[in-house]
C-alpha cells in the first residue's frame, strides 16, 4: 500500500501490482491509477469479479502486462464459505466454471 504520490517509484522496480479496490466494478468504472504507470515487467492481479475483464485488465494487456481476473478469488472464497457454512467439501472446479459462464452471459450488461 502506498500514497498515491509514491506509486510511480514503486510500480518501476515492481514485478507485480495486486488491486484490492472497488474501482473498476460495475458501478465504480474506471482505473485505480494511471495508465502510464503500467509496464512489460508487471504481472497485475485484480480482485474485481464484476465485471472479469476490468478496465485495469484490458489497460495492462495492452502495456504487456501478464494479468490475472478476479474469478479465482470469487470462486475460491466461495468454496471456503461453502466448507465454513456447510461442513462439506465443495466442488472448487465446478464453482470457478460456473463464474466463467455467469461473466460470459453478462459480458457487457451492467448488473
Amino acid at each position: 500500500a502506498a500514497t498515491p504520490d509514491r506509486l510511480a517509484g514503486l510500480l518501476a522496480d515492481a514485478d507485480g501490482l495486486v488491486h484490492a479496490t472497488p474501482t473498476g466494478m460495475a458501478a465504480h468504472p474506471g482505473l485505480p491509477l494511471p495508465a502510464e504507470l503500467l509496464h512489460p515487467g508487471l504481472w497485475v492481479a485484480e480482485v474485481v469479479y464484476r465485471p472479469l475483464e476490468t478496465e485495469l485488465l484490458r489497460v495492462a494487456r495492452a502495456a504487456g502486462c501478464a494479468v490475472l481476473d478476479g474469478g479465482g478469488m470469487a470462486g475460491f472464497q466461495a468454496a471456503d464459505a461453502f466448507r465454513l457454512f456447510t461442513g462439506r467439501e465443495p466442488d472448487s472446479a465446478r464453482m470457478l466454471a460456473d463464474i466463467g459462464e455467469l461473466a460470459e452471459k453478462s459480458a457487457g450488461q451492467v448488473v
